[in-house]
C-alpha cells in the first residue's frame, strides 16, 4: 500500500493571473501551485519570475528578478 502525503495534496502557495476583463482578452487563466514549503528565497524569486513570464511579461538575456540588499 503507496502511503500517501496530505501536505502535498493541497498547493502551498497559488499565484493565479485570471482573464482580464475586455472583449479583445483572450478567456485564459493561468495558474502556479508551489507543492514544496521549503522553498529557498531564490528558489520563491525564480517561481515568481517564472510566473511573470507565463503572463506575458518578457525579460531580456540580462535581466532578472532578484534581491537587492541596500544601505537603508
Amino acid at each position: 500500500m503507496v502511503e500517501t502525503n496530505p501536505a502535498l495534496e493541497k498547493p502551498y502557495l497559488k499565484l493565479v493571473c485570471n482573464p482580464y476583463e475586455h472583449h479583445t482578452s483572450v478567456n485564459t487563466r493561468v495558474t502556479f501551485e508551489v507543492m514544496q514549503k521549503d522553498l529557498t528565497r531564490d528558489e520563491m524569486v525564480q517561481v515568481c519570475e517564472d510566473f511573470m513570464k507565463a503572463i506575458g511579461y518578457t525579460f531580456t538575456s540580462k535581466e532578472c528578478l532578484d534581491i537587492m540588499v541596500t544601505d537603508t
